[in-house]
């Protein structure tokens, strides 16, 4: 029986690797509450103060917990658009699945030590680490078309890819505020994920792919 030859310009599915994105997204926020243990104390008045003695681990977890979320949305809005891999690609998602897989102990690191520059600005390096991984993965996938429809907007592209630049530099502008302030930079965390509450222009081509980006690719010409 002969063999079915191979499509060269197909490509690796990229299924298997969203796949694997999604179990390392499952696992790093279920480890995040790991860190917060239950306290217990012979009086109401004791307990309180060990509730209150967790607070910065209540909200490193939280916004912790809220920012992995929004990776994996940010991930999973991209691998609509992405339609097969390669071996770059892949170095690529393995390299952004460690950094994610780091995050307990950077959220363990900052709620154990809020007030502390160093361990605010550490948090800060990390995520800015993980945003420039994501904008490398999206300039990757979407430069000439590599990975990606090729009637899929550049207009669409372009906007994503300041979107995914601007947050990591962001975070670095936060880190370096940890040294002199750390609320500032703390604040700076929040609203940055805060701001992605508010719909993005490739959110709302998410499930209009097909539909769309024909007519995105003639706008842009």
């Amino acid at each position: 029986m002969s063999e079915e030859p191979l499509d060269s310009t197909e490509g690796l599915k990229s299924e298997r690797v969203a796949t694997l994105a999604d179990g390392v997204f499952a696992i790093v926020l279920t480890l995040l509450v790991i860190d917060l243990k239950a306290p217990e104390a012979g009086s109401s008045a004791a307990l309180m103060a060990m509730l209150c003695a967790l607070l910065p681990k209540f909200f490193s977890y939280v916004m912790t917990f809220v920012i992995v979320a929004i990776f994996w949305f940010g991930h999973h809005m991209e691998f609509h658009y992405i339609k097969r891999s390669d071996r770059t690609h892949l170095f690529l998602n393995l390299l952004f699945m460690m950094a994610i897989g780091f995050l307990p102990f950077s959220a363990s690191f900052l709620g154990n030590n809020l007030t502390q520059p160093v361990a605010c600005a550490f948090y800060g390096v990390h995520l800015a680490i993980l945003g420039f991984i994501r904008y490398v993965h999206w300039r990757y996938c979407t430069d000439g078309h590599r990975l990606v429809d090729a009637q899929m907007s550049n207009d669409l592209i372009n906007e994503v890819n300041g979107i995914f630049f601007w947050v990591p530099c962001a975070y670095v502008v936060a880190s370096a505020f940890a040294f002199i302030n750390v609320n500032i930079s703390l604040l700076i965390y929040a609203a940055l994920a805060l701001r992605y509450i508010k719909s993005a222009k490739q959110d709302r081509h998410l499930t209009s792919l097909k539909k769309e980006e024909p007519k995105l690719a003639a706008n842009d010409q």
